[in-house]
Formats: structure tokens, sequence, C-alpha cells
């Protein structure tokens, strides 16, 4: 399988990579930075450069089967990274005929019932207000693409080791769920890129 991976310098998007290489698959991804990357990465195809510049998003994900977002801002303030890398992605996708994609989005993205007290009233609506109103417009575009998307929110996340032993429900987190590990996350991003179950679906993840 050929795979395309923007944010590939993040935690999840490493373990992805790996995931990816361990499975025997040709590996493109996008970074802003490389030198944040690994040194023994072997023959995977590193693009440097901006999820926000479309022509870089085009230059990674040409010649892909699949694609995974994630990216991530860094910060709590103001942004527009998810909506406008998912509009940089659904374009070059488009123009690429590539149909497959995976996302990570966040647990919280839309008020969930299932997450305690203090993540669902205090953390989400005042502290990650603006990342997650970012990601939902990212959420809200995959789901009018006519891709064959699927929309990864996780909990709380760590740097725990890769278990395979989540859980994994629609759109709000398992109950009392609340973490999972970063290589969790991109275990079930790799597992499930064949699954109908999860095709134009959003899971949420946790233990």
């Amino acid at each position: 399988m050929r795979v395309a991976i923007l944010g590939g310098s993040g935690g999840v998007g490493r373990w992805l990579i790996a995931i990816a290489r361990e499975n025997g698959d040709h590996v493109k991804t996008l970074v802003r930075d490389r030198t944040k990357l690994p040194n023994d990465l072997g023959a995977i195809g590193v693009i440097e450069g901006d999820a926000l510049d479309p022509a870089a998003v085009d230059t990674t994900i040409a010649g892909c089967d699949v694609v995974f977002s994630a990216l991530g801002a860094g910060g709590t303030g103001a942004t527009s990274l998810y909506s406008r890398s998912a509009e940089n992605i659904i374009g070059a996708m488009t123009r690429n005929k590539i149909t497959r994609v995976l996302a990570i989005s966040s647990a919280g993205a839309e008020d969930d019932p299932n997450m305690n007290f203090l993540a669902r009233r205090v953390v989400m609506p005042f502290v990650l207000k603006n990342v997650l109103a970012d990601m939902r417009r990212m959420e809200e575009l995959f789901e009018r693409s006519d891709l064959v998307y699927t929309i990864v929110r996780p909990g709380r996340l760590t740097d725990g080791p890769r278990t395979g032993l989540y859980r994994a429900n629609d759109r709000f987190v398992p109950e009392k769920g609340s973490a999972i590990s970063r290589a969790d996350v991109a275990d079930f991003m790799v597992r499930v890129v064949a699954d109908e179950r999860t095709i134009r679906k959003i899971a949420a993840l946790t233990y």
C-alpha cells in the first residue's frame, strides 16, 4: 500500500510511519521540519512543507492509496489549521483521484455526554474551545465531501505503549473512557483502513 502521512513528525504521525513501515507500505510524509523526524527512517519520502500550502499537500499525496492526517496545532489559541488543511486535502485527493482518508480530530469536538464533568464543562468549552471549533469545521468539510473518510476522535493523548487494547465508539467516547496513547491511535487508524464499518464514520477512542 502507498501511504501519505500529513504531520509525520508529531506523536501520532511518528507512530503511523513506524506501523506503515512495519507493514511494508511505501510511505510519504509531509512535515514542517524534517529534523524532528528520527534518523533511521530508511527510504520513506519526506516532503518538507506546510499543510496550508496546496502544492505541498498535492506533492505528498500524489500516487498514494490512502491519506492519513495527523496534524496538530500545538497550542490552544485561535487556529484554522484543521479546516484549511482539510480543504487542501480534499482538493488534492479529488485532483489525484484518491478517495480514502483518515483524519485525527478530538473527543469534545461536539458536546459529548459520555465525558466526565470537568472535561465536558470546563476543559472542552473553555481551555480547548478554539482548537475544537476548528476541528469540528474540519470534520464537517470531510462529511460534506465525496471522500471515503474516517474521522478519529481520541480522548486525552498519552505517550503510553502500543497495546491494541482500546475501545471505539460512534462519535462519543466509550463510557468511563478518558485517555488513549498516541501509539494506539495510530494502531487503530492503520487497522481500519479497509474496514467498511468505519467508512464515513466518526470513531471516538479511549481505553
